[in-house]
């Protein structure tokens, strides 16, 4: 047997290696929580926010307040950014677009931003080129910025189904109930084998259950009260009802059995987060943890918290 005959297993071996390789990293995403609030202002806290990181492309899940400075806690330039999606028009999950959409168009940004979410964001997305109108003048008379870039595409979605499938990745939207508010959206990101599903606001809701049934990663929202203050105050009893409870995600996360469970939008009134995981924990003997800003998830076989 010649020497280069017997270097042939070898060489077959490495390049299956390879290809296992890439296979199993394939799938792999990255999640930082970039807000983790609601509109309560909050140092600790910003407005609601998820950035995912799949093969290479960035996408942005809800823009709440001060999700630009997150982005850049997170070492991630602004410029990055191609896709942002919104579950619903509540001013909390949106009033970090229109610094994210400006300001990484003034950062070289050198692609359009494209929007997607529920109706209405249409009337959003123009408005707010409307609003900026000067900015964009004074900016593209002294500057080199492309006035190309500076629009937002805008995708409104009518209905569930997949609204997102490029470079391996597939993006589903769902329904949830938040109740006044409608549409209202979850979504799932599917990358090779592994998921995540975002709740975005919801209460109890059984169409979730069925789109994250089995995902790695459920990030959910979560609202809770101190028992006395909640009986005591029909405004808050009324919020309380159009979010989910620790009791409510318990079942939910029975139900659904991800791999882990990260609890974002953390809406608490005179309870501890301790109370709230020991309450979900009632009901669900899974991976149940609280969300916190900056938090990193990294989503593959195995998931990994740091």
């Amino acid at each position: 047997m010649t020497l280069k005959h017997s270097l042939l297993p070898c060489l077959h071996l490495f390049l299956a290696l390879l290809f296992f390789i890439d296979t199993a990293r394939a799938g792999y995403m990255e999640v930082t929580l970039l807000g983790t609030g609601t509109p309560k202002p909050s140092i600790d806290r910003f407005g609601p926010s998820t950035l995912i990181e799949a093969n290479g492309s960035y996408f942005i899940f809800d823009s709440g307040r001060g999700v630009s400075i997150r982005l850049q806690q997170a070492g991630v330039a602004l410029s990055k950014v191609e896709n942002i999606f919104l579950t619903h028009l509540h001013s909390d999950h949106i009033s970090g677009l229109s610094d994210l959409w400006l300001t990484s168009w003034i950062w070289q940004r050198q692609h359009p931003i494209q929007l997607t979410g529920p109706v209405g964001i249409l009337a959003l997305s123009q408005h707010l080129e409307l609003a900026h109108q000067a900015d964009f003048a004074y900016r593209t008379k002294n500057t080199n910025l492309n006035p190309n870039f500076f629009p937002i595409l805008t995708k409104e979605i009518s209905s569930e189904g997949i609204i997102y499938q490029h470079n391996g990745i597939k993006i589903t939207a769902f329904l949830v109930n938040h109740n006044p508010v409608e549409p209202a959206y979850g979504y799932r990101i599917d990358s090779g084998e592994q998921s995540i599903v975002i709740s975005g606001d919801t209460s109890f809701s059984k169409n979730l259950i069925k789109h994250a049934k089995g995902a790695d990663l459920l990030i959910h929202e979560i609202a809770a009260a101190n028992s006395e203050l909640l009986a005591g105050n029909p405004r808050l009893q009324k919020v309380i009802s159009y979010h989910t409870t620790p009791q409510q995600a318990g079942q939910i996360f029975k139900a659904a059995e991800p791999k882990a469970a990260v609890f974002n939008h953390v809406l608490l009134f005179g309870i501890s987060e301790r109370a709230v995981l020991d309450a979900t924990r009632e009901s669900f003997n899974g991976d149940v943890r609280m969300g916190y800003d900056l938090m990193k998830i990294g989503v593959g076989d195995e998931l990994i918290f740091y």
